[in-house]
């Protein structure tokens, strides 16, 4: 059966959905982490579940599970996230929840008794909050690593370890899962393609640099008896950007956070502390870069202290899912590209369970996290189309 989706109706589920967000001046949208907006988002995606008739829960950690069909078995599973950056898009995480939210329309619209149950899971605190970003789908996948310092930031956000510990899920409960998300780049308006499929996702790894100067008045101190932090941070960043750059393609590497101390246009810097952010498909290289980076800081500065504070590894894509999603494509004349995800997402997490795929659509001039976030009413449709189409195809093969 041949499946279209009303994208008036997902036009009305994200005018409702952003009507539950702090609004900006500027039209951005702010739903963050565990915050009243995200928690008022999840009631609203609970609320419409159970209109169509879906088992409905909430983990302890917050996630939010909208079963259809069988109420045992392992689940073909699709999702997203409702959180945002401050001042975020209209876009970004909520199409993938409110792209599941019309598949399961459709379905119940058309009365389908499915042959596996489906699952559509919308994961809390995605972004970057206290407790690390992909908050939800590692605490499901069981990805999170016990300390004291951890379960004291768990219990600022309300939280425990005993919630984490019975929030997670395990490799019997997924067949599949599959992610559609706008791009947050440009690769596909430059090809002038309808649908990405990446095969992986990057990793990241995030590095704490402490420089420790000399502070000093700015107007009675020498040049040549300065020891200005700041000059050394500036050296750094050009570092960064030059070992990214000399991977060809390989890496992407980012310093953007930067705090100088004290902060002040008469006192010489004598402390800056920034974040060094590192991306790629192959760990190895990442790891290399990072550590070329603690090695230039230490050589550059001997009272300088640099730690690890984020590490993601990257995943491989299920080579089935991209083959289905491709098939789609080709049977209906949708331009298609193959690509890698250079943002993370909460598939990575969840291909650790089971076979993981994602779907891609545009994002104009590659903006995202930014109120001027935007993907046309045509791409998202294609993107849900194609969505609707994998998820039933995989339910046809499950059941040969």
């Amino acid at each position: 059966m041949i499946f279209s989706t009303n994208i008036e109706r997902v036009k009305r589920n994200f005018q409702e959905l952003s009507d539950l967000s702090v609004r900006e001046d500027d039209g951005g949208y702010t739903r963050l982490a565990f915050s009243d907006q995200e928690m008022a988002a999840h009631q609203w995606l609970m609320d419409k579940l159970r209109s169509l008739s879906c088992d409905v829960s909430q983990d302890r950690v917050g996630n939010v599970i909208g079963r259809y069909g069988a109420s045992s078995g392992p689940s073909i599973a699709f999702g997203s996230h409702l959180d945002t950056v401050p001042q975020g898009g209209l876009f970004d995480g909520a199409l993938g929840v409110i792209a599941g939210l019309e598949c399961l329309n459709q379905l119940y619209e058309n009365t389908i008794n499915v042959t596996h149950p489906l699952e559509l899971i919308c994961f809390t605190g995605e972004e970057s909050n206290p407790l690390g970003g992909t908050f939800g789908s590692r605490t499901m996948a069981g990805l999170l690593e016990r300390s004291d310092a951890y379960e004291k930031r768990l219990r600022e956000c309300s939280f425990s370890w005993a919630d984490v510990e019975a929030s997670r899920k395990s490799k019997k409960d997924f067949l599949h899962f599959l992610e559609l998300h706008i791009e947050q780049g440009s690769v596909l308006e430059t090809h002038k393609k309808k649908i990405g499929v990446p095969n992986a996702i990057a990793g990241m790894l995030r590095l704490a640099v402490r420089i420790y100067g000399k502070a000093a008045h700015a107007g009675t101190t020498p040049m040549d008896l300065r020891q200005d932090a700041l000059i050394v941070a500036a050296d750094l960043i050009k570092k960064v950007n030059q070992i990214a750059v000399e991977t060809q393609g390989a890496l992407v590497a980012t310093v953007g956070e930067i705090h100088v101390s004290p902060n002040v246009p008469s006192v010489v810097p004598g402390e800056v502390r920034l974040i060094v952010e590192i991306r790629g498909i192959d760990w190895s290289r990442v790891q290399s870069a990072g550590q070329s980076v603690t090695d230039w800081v230490k050589t550059r500065n001997h009272n300088s202290k640099v730690s690890r504070l984020v590490e993601k590894y990257p995943c491989q894509l299920s080579n089935q899912l991209q083959d289905e999603i491709i098939m789609y494509c080709s049977r209906n004349h949708v331009p298609f590209h193959h690509m890698f995800s250079g943002a993370n997402h909460d598939a990575n997490a969840m291909s650790t369970l089971c076979d993981t795929g994602m779907i891609f659509v545009p994002s104009k001039d590659g903006i995202s996290h930014h109120p001027d976030e935007f993907t046309s009413w045509d791409d998202i449709e294609i993107g849900i189309n194609t969505l609707i189409a994998t998820i039933t195809k995989l339910c046809d093969e499950e059941n040969n």
